[in-house]
């Protein structure tokens, strides 16, 4: 939801914090709409995905369980959805698609995303620049494994408030400047992406839009050295390492999906099968700008 453009006045926080938590989905399913086609999804599902996101910053949908390969679904549902400026990694294909699957080898392997293995509570793009930040996310089923690889989600949102009850100095410590540093990746010696530093926690000037950079790592990542930043990790650690009902937990289906704005997210490491049916593929896609009128 919109937020308030005084956010920081506490009366005006506070009525939006109950706002915000008198509508708020109770489980995965109140987050969940039925589409028929997501390549070509109608008005009332459309909006019904909006009002979600509106809600939560994130909706699931469930498409006809079938697996087909067509990389047009995520990118014409992400279309109908407003998201439009693509955001491209390092692995990211000429369509702005990335093909989630385990890499045996090559520069794509060195990746967590494409591994087995259990993938950290971050959001996306953390690596970069404040005039390029990842706002908005789809992710598309296309195979899931037998076993494993369960997404689980948190609407920064809740996190904000969560942060601000219990202490507004935590709030403080990661809208710092230099909350956050994220190393260059250099290879070979040669840089392939530049050091960022900046805000772990931010809101926009224009859209009033909160933003979090956030990542569990340990390494390739430099948190400030500053009680307010180290109290704020460490109670956020402890959220994501609880079982609050404000975590959404699901394995997506092949032809269902999630959009958002950019949450929280994680996932539990999965074991795939012996036929091509079974080897998890997940089309990603990152995108500049947010969920239409959220």
């Amino acid at each position: 939801m919109t937020l308030p453009s005084n956010l920081y006045n506490n009366e005006t926080y506070l009525r939006w914090r109950e706002e915000k938590l008198a509508s708020y989905p109770a489980n995965i399913e109140d987050l969940t709409v039925t589409v028929e086609d997501p390549n070509a999804p109608t008005e009332q599902e459309i909006e019904a995905l909006i009002d979600n996101c509106r809600k939560a910053n994130m909706s699931i949908y469930l498409g006809p369980e079938q697996i087909v390969e067509d990389k047009s679904i995520p990118i014409n549902l992400g279309t109908s959805l407003g998201l439009k400026q693509v955001d491209g990694s390092l692995t990211t294909e000429e369509d702005g698609v990335s093909e989630l699957a385990v890499a045996d080898n090559g520069e794509k392997s060195t990746y967590i995303p494409y591994t087995d293995k259990s993938l950290g509570w971050h959001t996306d793009g953390c690596y970069n620049d404040a005039d390029h930040l990842v706002h908005g996310f789809l992710l598309h089923c296309v195979r899931a494994a037998p076993e494993g690889g369960e997404n689980f989600l948190l609407d920064p949102e809740i996190a904000y408030i969560l942060l601000r009850d219990e202490d507004p100095n935590l709030i403080d410590g990661l809208m710092l400047p230099n909350a956050l540093t994220i190393p260059a990746n250099i290879e070979n010696g040669k840089v392939i992406r530049n050091e960022q530093i900046g805000p772990a926690l931010s809101i926009n000037p224009k859209s009033n839009a909160l933003h979090l950079r956030y990542t569990g790592r340990k390494t390739y990542v430099t948190w400030l050295d500053d009680s307010r930043v180290t109290g704020a990790l460490e109670f956020l650690q402890q959220i994501l390492n609880s079982d609050i009902n404000y975590i959404f937990r699901l394995k997506l289906k092949p032809g269902s999906g999630l959009v958002g704005n950019n949450v929280l997210h994680g996932r539990t490491k999965f074991v795939d099968g012996e036929g091509q049916d079974s080897k998890r593929l997940i089309y990603r896609i990152y995108y500049r700008d947010r969920i239409a009128n959220t």
